[in-house]
């Protein structure tokens, strides 16, 4: 029996079905437009630079692809088409705004340089190629550093109402992710969120 290409993971549904309950349609169709436009840069970066798609797995946190990618620069390469596909959704703000919207927030939050989202990929394939067989160590510390710093800001706007819980969840999202990792990436076989 042929596995499929793509997963989705059943807990997807109850949330999509949550998401439709709380979030207008139009924004939740640009989201998820926006979330569609970032992983198909992906794809074509990572068939463009000869690699080959082993999986795709939609969950709740987001989407993962696994691939198999020839190097690090080219892993490299791949990890930043996400966000710029995101980010070039700017492009289309006159036409579709709310598009444009979720894709700058998107791409921008992807960036972030934490493991395992882009910006992560990114800093520790960047520090990998520079500095061979330290890279990653530098990269956690960068990590933890950032982590710390976004921790600082959550603390100091905890009493400003205009920015609500918003520092909280993205602290909060992002020390969970980084808690969650339990193997190292291989360079052969790679998930680019």
């Amino acid at each position: 029996m042929k596995r499929s290409l793509v997963r989705i993971d059943p807990w997807v549904y109850p949330m999509g079905a949550l998401l439709l309950l709380t979030v207008p349609l139009d924004w939740l169709i640009a989201a998820m437009l926006a979330a569609a436009c970032h992983e198909g840069a992906h794809l074509l970066a990572i068939w463009g630079l000869g690699g080959e798609v082993l999986g795709i797995r939609i969950g709740v946190r987001g989407a993962t692809i696994s691939a198999r990618i020839p190097g690090k620069a080219q892993e490299l390469l791949c990890a930043l088409a996400g966000p710029l596909g995101s980010l070039m959704l700017v492009c289309a703000c006159r036409y579709t705004p709310k598009l444009a919207v979720c894709g700058c927030i998107q791409g921008l939050f992807n960036l972030l340089p934490i493991y395992p989202l882009d910006g992560g990929r990114l800093l520790r394939c960047a520090l990998e190629i520079r500095y061979p067989g330290r890279g990653r160590r530098i990269a956690k510390k960068v990590e933890l550093w950032l982590l710390l710093i976004l921790a600082s800001l959550m603390l100091m706007n905890v009493g400003l109402p205009a920015m609500g819980a918003i520092p909280a969840m993205v602290f909060l999202r992002l020390a969970v992710r980084i808690l969650q990792i339990k193997k190292p990436c291989k360079w052969r076989r790679i998930g680019v969120q």
